[in-house]
């Protein structure tokens, strides 16, 4: 069916979706029957209504989250214009994602993400958890643009804000459960329940999740089913407020994560691939050519299956705490400190080369942990003038232990030194690309943000943020051990250890004007300028790169915007248009050395981002809203020389990764009145034009159009007072789209590594849940 039909059959009141970020969180917000609902963020360190914020920001509230039946933050791509997001390959939860072209596209934890995270207010400096359980979220605001100044260094993309519920010791005890049956054995269970301990002194929340599958995939080499799900998340928060003006929190969560790693799909060719940049080649893939393995060339993968050599396990396990002190000092004044703890351990153990032999594995160990604080002063002022500043402080480490092993039988002979090709199996090198990288990082900064008001219409904002980092790192590189068993234990002799130390410091200005027509209509012009801190990258398979410093990026980034609540409140339209200049683009790649897969993080780039965002809600009727939203990117690299692993070229041919042109989405929600009952329908269409996730844009990881769409379908029945039931089905990928995420490509002839992550194709699931 054409993108048109479904875009047709989407906005149907016959087939409404998900209810926007608009939906009331709580009575009080509503505006009346049939009009735009209310939502404060946070998205400025202060509750402020979200059209008053001069900032391109999407925010969704609870019952958006449920509606749409988001596991995790995967869920939100089609919600936010210019966003791409999917889970990544080589990791049970890490995501691969992009905002207004800035992407993260790898998970070694050396490299920091240009798109921060943040749960209840604290950063996550590693990636590791980023996707987090959706169940016990109460809002989730994503920012777009450098949000340098109150949420610091990697945040040239933007911000996603994830708002947990809390407690409140002067409400009354209330709670949710869900149970959830599904298609490939999906079996959930949700639950969260808050209750005064003291009344008006001291309140408690407690959340469980667990969901589980058998995976969707069908591997045709085992014939069982591979990428399962086991994900078990467990929640512990308590609320105190001792005085009228203290409030204090406390949160402890726990995630156990035993899925498989997501499944790979073999692209090897025998075929010699050109590529855009001239002398540049790909494919003629080592496995083809020999005649023992060359059957793994011809195409086994279709539809959802997958080649693998037996399902590959991970496990993460991850610990948090989160604690915050608000103290309202007079009317007018808050101060807040807000400190974080994180520390995690995972497991991963992966056959990179997606074939029926288990030619190249790779295992990991990795420990990781952070602590922050953030101490911060608010004010509220009537008068013209207010103000928000403070400190902040991270120190984060992390050490990884990695261990390739490569079967001689994947190797051309020039690379094994014998005369003839092997068979599968014959003899291994063991600790190909074995290294221990250990990276210890702090981080300090001065912030502030000042408003002024000129008129009691225009409104001038400036802040700015000093920045103070430094890294170190200690590599320890092993070389190739050959044998006829594989033992991913062995490491072979000591090539080298090495240490080295860096600084960086920047400040980052901001400067944002807003001028309001009206009470419902506001406009703004802003710069800022955003920064990605450098560093030292973890997998370089050489002790002298491996204490080279890579610089920090900075990007200058100019936007005006416009956000309007029109007719009486029933249409809310909001657009910004924004070019964003980036210098010293970090861009990391892999590259094949003999037998090694090295990664490399290189300055060697400028980028320009020119693009223009929207948002549409309308409420035609009480009972139904649509949000329409669109995205339009052009990205290009302005200048980028360099050595990208086959010789210096200018490579400003290439397109950027992951910046598709267009993003758009078409979600409604319609409500009737059914007896005592709710009955709700509710659909949703999403589209992403093509987009390259490759960095020397090999063909075999450009990802065509997607138009995906979801629908379900709902009812709710209050039971009592207090209670009420819902049962509710869903279908998630109507069309069963069953394309790629993305590849892993060694970036020269001959490589054994050539890889794709295929997307989930068509689930379905019933629900039974309450509220009370």
């Amino acid at each position: 069916m054409s993108v048109r039909k479904w875009v047709l059959l989407a906005s149907a009141p016959l087939f409404p979706a998900m209810a926007h970020a608009q939906t009331p969180q709580s009575e009080d917000q509503t505006s009346g029957a049939g009009m735009l609902q209310d939502i404060i963020v946070t998205a400025q360190k202060r509750a402020e209504p979200l059209q008053s914020v001069p900032v391109a920001v999407s925010a969704f509230n609870s019952e958006t989250l449920e509606h749409a039946r988001l596991d995790n933050l995967t869920g939100l791509r089609g919600l936010v214009p210019g966003l791409t997001i999917n889970r990544s390959g080589a990791s049970v939860d890490v995501p691969q994602l992009s905002l207004r072209g800035m992407s993260i596209q790898d998970v070694l934890p050396s490299l920091e993400s240009s798109i921060g995270f943040t749960v209840d207010g604290v950063p996550i400096a590693f990636q590791r958890g980023s996707l987090m359980d959706a169940y016990d979220i109460e809002r989730i605001e994503v920012l777009r643009g450098p949000q340098g100044v109150l949420n610091g260094k990697n945040t040239t993309g933007g911000t996603i804000n994830v708002i947990r519920s809390r407690p409140d010791p002067a409400a009354d005890a209330t709670g949710k459960v869900r149970f959830t049956l599904g298609s490939f054995g999906e079996n959930d269970y949700e639950g969260v329940i808050m209750a005064p301990i003291v009344n008006d002194l001291l309140a408690v929340k407690g959340s469980i999740t667990v969901r589980k599958n058998n995976g969707q995939f069908r591997n045709i080499v085992t014939g069982g089913r591979n990428g399962d799900r086991d994900v078990r998340t467990f929640g512990l928060a308590f609320v105190a407020t001792p005085t009228d003006k203290l409030n204090l929190y406390l949160a402890l969560d726990r995630v156990e994560n035993d899925s498989d790693l997501p499944p790979y799909s073999q692209l090897l060719t025998p075929n010699l691939i050109t590529y855009k940049v001239p002398g540049y080649f790909g494919g003629a893939n080592s496995p083809c050519l020999n005649p023992y393995t060359a059957s793994i060339c011809t195409p086994l993968t279709k539809d959802k299956n997958v080649v693998e050599s037996r399902p590959f396990p991970g496990s993460l396990r991850l610990n948090a705490l989160t604690g915050e002190i608000s103290y309202q000092a007079t009317d007018d004044i808050r101060l807040v400190s807000l400190t974080g703890l994180r520390e995690f351990k995972e497991y991963t153990l992966g056959d990179y080369d997606s074939t029926r032999f288990a030619l190249a594995r790779n295992e990991s160990n990795l420990k990781a942990h952070q602590f922050s604080e953030e101490l911060r002063f608010e004010t509220s002022f009537n008068g013209p003038f207010n103000l928000v500043g403070g400190f902040f402080y991270m120190n984060y480490e992390y050490t990884q232990k990695t261990n390739l092993s490569v079967d001689l039988a994947a190797l051309p002979p020039i690379a094994t030194g014998l005369p003839d090709w092997l068979p599968p199996g014959f003899a291994y090198l063991n600790s190909v690309d074995a290294y221990v990288t250990n990276q210890h990082n702090r981080s300090t900064a001065l912030f502030f943000q000042a408003d002024y008001d000129l008129t009691d219409q225009l409104r001038l904002t400036v802040g700015g943020r000093q920045t103070w980092d430094r890294k170190k790192t200690h590599y320890v590189l092993y070389s190739a051990v050959p044998g006829t068993v594989r033992d991913m234990s062995v490491l072979g002799p000591l090539v080298g250890d090495v240490s080295a130390g860096v600084s960086f410091q920047k400040f980052t200005p901001k400067v944002n004007v807003q001028y309001k027509f009206n009470p419902d209509i506001l406009a703004y012009a802003s710069y800022s300028r955003g920064y990605n801190t450098g560093g030292f990258s973890g997998r370089t398979g050489n002790i002298v790169t491996a204490v080279q410093p890579y610089d920090p990026e900075v990007m200058d980034a100019f936007e005006i915007g416009f956000k309007s609540e029109l007719f009486d409140h029933r249409v809310r339209f909001n657009i910004a248009a924004f070019h964003n200049i980036l210098d010293n683009k970090q861009e990391n790649v892999l590259q094949v050395d003999g037998s090694r897969l090295l990664s490399s993080t290189l300055n060697v780039a400028k980028a320009k981002y020119t693009g223009v965002e929207a948002e549409l809600t309308l409420v035609p009727t009480r009972n139904w809203t649509i949000l329409a939203t669109g995205g339009y990117l052009h990205a290009k690299y302005s200048e980028f020389r360099g050595n990208l692993g086959q010789g210096d070229a200018d490579l400003s041919v290439l397109r950027l990764r992951r910046t598709p042109k267009w993003t758009a989405g078409l979600v409604s929600d319609y409500t009737i009145d059914a007896g005592t009952g709710k009955f709700g329908l509710n659909a949703a269409l999403y589209y992403t034009s093509r987009y390259e996730t490759d960095a020397l844009n090999d063909p075999r990881g450009s990802i065509p159009p997607v138009a995906r769409m979801d629908v379900g379908i709902r009812y709710e029945l209050p039971v009592g007072d207090a209670t009420k039931l819902e049962i509710s089905g869903f279908v998630k990928n109507v069309t069963d789209n069953t394309t790629y995420d993305g590849i892993t490509s060694g970036e020269s002839p001959g490589s054994l590594v050539e890889f794709a992550n295929p997307i989930t194709g068509r689930t379905w699931g019933v629900s039974l849940s309450a509220r009370f």
